[in-house]
């Protein structure tokens, strides 16, 4: 419970799928939203029974909190991934959270009381089609294009077919099959077949719509009607077979019927105490509900055309009006994305119509630069979401400070949103099959217009945002290759390389035109003795400590290098005396060694030349001044010895 609410988790695939809108709106419609909320975790793109990767959009199902979730509801079939659906059961039935699924593949599981399904009978729907054809209108010649060979699924309707024939005293042979792979293209090549075959026969009955279409568009090409010639059936119950010519004879799987069921079926499981309080009764309904799917018979099997559902010109028209300049524009703001150069300015340009009602949360590990994100090891998704989550983007925000939402918190003015009379959508963004973060929409409808947005934005994002942070990480490569080329790998100071880019920067910009500047030229004193006798790791220690004395000892702004071997030089702008600066170098070597307690001292000779920095400056000239100094330093400690 959240806010004084069940929480109602719906798991899905494609919310813009027409099936999957249409048991989304329908199950809203029914639901008290002054008792409950209703959250959906959707996943955009297919998956496959038979394939066993999970890819990352599924990390969105590890956002459930099933510390405050009432009730799953796992879209099964929309998923198509055990191992996915497996996972989410699982979690739930650990905090002892009920779960119930759609169309799941297998028996259910209602001894525990928490694990219930609700099924289409596709078998008893694909009876009726078979039926229809062959009892009704008289077929004898009938010919069926299954799905996949050995798929469990294209089987049982070859099983369904094969019976309804041999009731009908039409003997069934073999070559009465073709295989269409459940797509339009192989079942136009199937049907193409026949008619080749010289073998054409009264009826074809394709085991979905797609196919069903295939076909009609093929006999069409070749000059054979339908039903005239031959009748055409399908199954599924798709808005499309409305629109073809001949409009298609199917069986339709409502989705507002199972919708309708599922919510019967949370009824039950919540027993209504009124208006402020429902209590879990404890139990699911056990075993497994089924429904049976709608005979829709249509021109292509020679009946008259059935009314369409009322809201089927609308979903169509959905997907043809106004999108395309959506997608234009959203795939701009990508652009814009990947070319930014801060999560402020990619922030700022999200500030667009198309993301209204919505707002976008990412992995703090993304803010890393550093962090080579796309080559790491794969984080599982049950983990993913475990790190802290930074707000990027949010609709309702006029203010931009990539704000911590903690790990237990889905989205800012969570309990606003979930006060709306509307779902609530959260869908992962990936890049390269890695999850970035994720969107959450708030939509003030269930409609097909803002849902087919939801893959529209989560894809552009994914691939801005993926695009962003590898060119941050490229920026940083660059960055540290190009302070390898400038620095001196064991002072950090720089290199020749380095120091004179930097000097010759200086000049070009004429920031200390005009300005006294001192050239110091340090060099460490027996640093062969110390090699000889103590070793160059040894020598390496002396080194560093000199350039550490160099570093600290100039002021801030000053260019300072190790030329090579013991040899050190700063260029130092401004008025510093530089007798001092030469005395601080002095003074941080002696406390070096008292703190050091060496078996060598470390000590160093330093010169310097001062001049005027302007169009006269001669660096080389200035140098060599410096070394004399130095030298003489150097000789007159010798000769002090």
């Amino acid at each position: 419970m959240l806010y004084g609410k069940k929480v109602i988790a719906l798991c899905t695939s494609r919310v813009y799928d027409t099936q999957v809108n249409e048991f989304i709106r329908t199950l809203n419609s029914l639901l008290d939203h002054r008792k409950y909320i209703f959250f959906i975790f959707s996943i955009n793109n297919d998956m496959y029974w038979e394939d066993n990767n999970v890819n990352a959009g599924t990390s969105v199902y590890s956002l459930i909190d099933f510390s405050v979730t009432d009730v799953v509801i796992i879209m099964d079939e929309k998923i198509k991934s055990k191992p996915v659906s497996g996972k989410i059961a699982a979690d739930a039935k650990t905090c002892s959270v009920p779960v119930i699924h759609l169309d799941k593949d297998g028996d259910g599981d209602g001894e525990d009381g928490q694990e219930i399904c609700i099924n289409f009978d596709f078998e008893k729907g694909f009876e009726l089609i078979v039926r229809h054809v062959i009892e009704e209108h008289a077929v004898r010649r009938v010919h069926l294009i299954a799905g996949f060979r050995d798929n469990p699924f294209s089987d049982a309707r070859v099983e369904i077919f094969k019976k309804v024939t041999i009731e009908n005293g039409i003997p069934f042979t073999d070559d009465m099959v073709s295989y269409g792979n459940f797509w339009a293209k192989p079942a136009a090549e199937a049907a193409l077949k026949l008619v080749e075959s010289g073998r054409l026969p009264e009826a074809i009955i394709c085991a979905n719509d797609v196919m069903a279409l295939g076909v009609c568009a093929a006999l069409a090409e070749k000059g054979i009607r339908v039903p005239e010639d031959v009748i055409v059936t399908g199954f599924d119950g798709y808005d499309e077979i409305y629109f073809s010519m001949p409009t298609i004879s199917s069986v339709r799987c409502g989705n507002d019927t199972m919708a309708g069921v599922v919510f019967d079926t949370l009824m039950e499981l919540f027993e209504d105490n009124g208006p402020e309080e429902n209590m879990y009764t404890g139990n699911l309904p056990s075993g497994r509900i089924m429904v049976t799917p709608e005979l829709v018979l249509n021109g292509s099997c020679g009946c008259p055309d059935s009314e369409p559902p009322a809201d089927v010109y609308g979903r169509m028209n959905a997907g043809f009006y106004r999108y395309q300049d959506d997608i234009r524009r959203m795939f701009n703001i990508s652009e814009v994305v990947q070319m930014s150069d801060s999560f402020e300015k990619i922030a700022e340009c999200m500030k667009d119509d198309l993301l209204l009602d919505t707002c976008c949360i990412i992995n703090r590990s993304c803010l890393c630069r550093e962090n080579d994100y796309f080559s790491a090891e794969s984080i599982s998704m049950e983990k993913h979401f475990e790190e802290e989550r930074i707000l990027l983007y949010d609709h309702n925000s006029d203010t931009y400070d990539l704000r911590p939402i903690g790990s237990s918190s889905l989205a800012p003015n969570l309990k606003k949103l979930s006060e709306g009379e509307y779902p609530v959508i959260f869908t992962s963004i990936t890049y390269m099959d890695k999850p970035i973060g994720y969107v959450c929409f708030s939509y003030n409808s269930c409609e097909m217009p803002d849902y087919l947005k939801t893959f529209q934005i989560s894809t552009a994002l994914g691939i801005g945002l993926g695009g962003f942070i590898i060119r941050q990480y490229q920026r940083y490569l660059n960055e540290k290759v190009e302070e390898m080329y400038k620095n001196d790998f064991l002072t950090q100071l720089y290199n020749r390389n380095g120091f004179f880019a930097a000097f010759q920067n200086l000049r070009a910009e004429r920031a200390y035109e005009g300005q006294t500047v001192s050239l110091f030229s340090a060099d460490l004193d027996g640093l062969k003795y110390i090699n000889d006798h103590f070793g160059h790791d040894a020598g390496d220690v002396a080194i560093k400590a000199v350039a550490d004395a160099l570093r600290t000892s100039c002021p801030e702004g000053s260019l300072c290098a190790r030329f090579g071997g013991d040899e050190m030089i700063a260029l130092v702008f401004g008025n510093s005396p530089a007798g001092e600066i030469a005395a601080k170098i002095s003074k941080y070597l002696d406390r070096f060694n008292a703190d050091a307690d060496l078996d060598y001292t470390v000590s160093a000779s330093c010169g310097y030349c001062t001049a005027v920095f302007d169009e006269s400056f001669d660096f080389a000239q200035i140098s060599r001044l410096a070394d004399e100094n130095m030298y003489k330093i150097k000789k007159n400690r010798k000769d002090d010895k």
